[in-house]
């Protein structure tokens, strides 16, 4: 009784990753304004992973990741031995808070306790509330507050607001229920993959139709996200799932084949209705991308003096941008982001669609931040690690 009340709340925990909903303690300012980075707080989703632990006792670990407990205990440990050493205490503490979430999320995952099918549909299923938010959101140019939620109001017309723009036209990306377009772009994509991990247990007409239609949506939300990013990261790892089943001769099956006619049907009229934004998205010469890119060199080219603040032992946890701050201050607090590539900012298999997972989350790593800086990208990232750790061994035929 008590393990199905644990796979309840583990569940519920998953399907509610994308809503931010959250209890702030202290909000660090720069500039006079609220950083969303280093803000003390607890979401909700890590209350329930918590009581999670709770119920479920001692840890259980599957036999395969003995190797990656080590490599978590030395990150959680390289974490707190820097933590020590840095001037921004108070923001590395509630990193390091979000980072034992994270880890406590990551062995529940793994536990040979999990079923992770259902697992895997509640990641997809939580997402389809935040993608017609995301709908609403691109065709209203605006989004309201709501503290319940732990959404921010964004509007197109505001700076320092996620938006894309042509010529003639400025429009809000599609945030959903996330902090940062590009934050949704990555939940979309992992999605995506997981949807294709879900399509080997098809069996019936109405098993077809619960993935066909999250395709349809998830796709045409991660569109109009326009985050290059994500969009870099799903089209590598599906060109690489591609090149493995031409490689090893496989298959697919006619199910399959509808899905991904589905994905391409809802991509293209995504592509018709935004053609303009798409384009605008790898036009260096507009003023809106003009400004990121400078943005994103910028960054690394800071990188260097952020590294010698502290070159042994890094500032600390989450304490990437409050360094920015002290080296190049009076700017606006938008303007403060970590680089937009996790290995820097840290300092810091299985089958062939665990591959392509793992493939996506480097991808995502390489082109942001979110991963290690954000409490939805730490999540999504235990559990992107934790599905490919699951789905090791696996093959597109293996029903298990």
């Amino acid at each position: 009784m008590k393990e199905k009340w644990v796979e309840r709340f583990l569940l519920i925990a998953i399907f509610l990753l994308p809503w931010q909903t959250r209890w702030i303690f202290s909000s660090p300012i720069i500039e006079g304004q609220v950083s969303q980075y280093g803000v003390l707080s607890v979401y909700a989703t890590e209350f329930i992973i918590l009581l999670v632990i709770f119920l479920r006792g001692r840890w259980q670990p599957i036999e395969r990741m003995k190797r990656v407990i080590q490599a978590g205990y030395f990150l959680l440990g390289a974490v707190f031995f820097s933590l020590a050493f840095t001037s921004f205490f108070q923001i590395g503490i509630a990193q390091v808070l979000h980072l034992i979430f994270a880890f406590a999320l990551f062995t529940l995952l793994c536990d040979v306790r999990t079923k992770i099918k259902p697992v895997v549909a509640a990641f997809v299923a939580g997402l389809i509330a935040p993608a017609f938010f995301g709908f609403w959101q691109v065709t209203a140019d605006f989004s309201p507050a709501s503290s319940w939620l732990g959404m921010s109001a964004q509007d197109a017309k505001i700076a320092g607001t996620a938006v894309v723009e042509t010529e003639s036209v400025r429009i809000l990306r599609a945030y959903g229920t996330f902090p940062h377009p590009n934050i949704f772009g990555g939940f979309l994509a992992v999605g995506l993959v997981c949807l294709a991990w879900l399509t080997r247990f098809v069996k019936t007409k109405f098993q077809l139709q619960l993935i066909f239609i999250p395709v349809l949506i998830l796709v045409f939300t991660l569109v109009i996200t326009f985050s290059r990013g994500a969009w870099i990261a799903l089209a590598t790892g599906f060109i690489l799932l591609s090149c493995l089943m031409i490689v090893r001769r496989r298959l697919i099956p006619l199910h399959v084949i509808y899905i991904v006619v589905a994905g391409l049907i809802s991509l293209f009229a995504a592509s018709v209705v935004f053609y303009p934004q798409i384009l605008s998205r790898f036009e260096p010469s507009l003023r809106i991308e003009k400004i990121s890119i400078e943005e994103r060199v910028s960054q690394y080219s800071w990188f260097d003096d952020v590294f010698k603040h502290n070159p042994l032992f890094g500032v600390g946890p989450g304490a990437y941008t409050f360094a920015l701050q002290v080296i190049d201050p009076e700017k606006e607090v938008w303007a403060y982001q970590p680089i937009h590539n996790i290995f820097l900012l840290s300092k810091q298999a299985g089958g062939m669609l665990g591959l392509t997972l793992g493939v996506v989350l480097i991808m995502l790593g390489l082109f942001d931040h979110y991963l290690w800086s954000l409490w939805p990208g730490l999540s999504l990232g235990v559990v992107g690690i934790s599905f490919i750790i699951q789905w090791s061994g696996s093959t597109l035929l293996d029903k298990k």
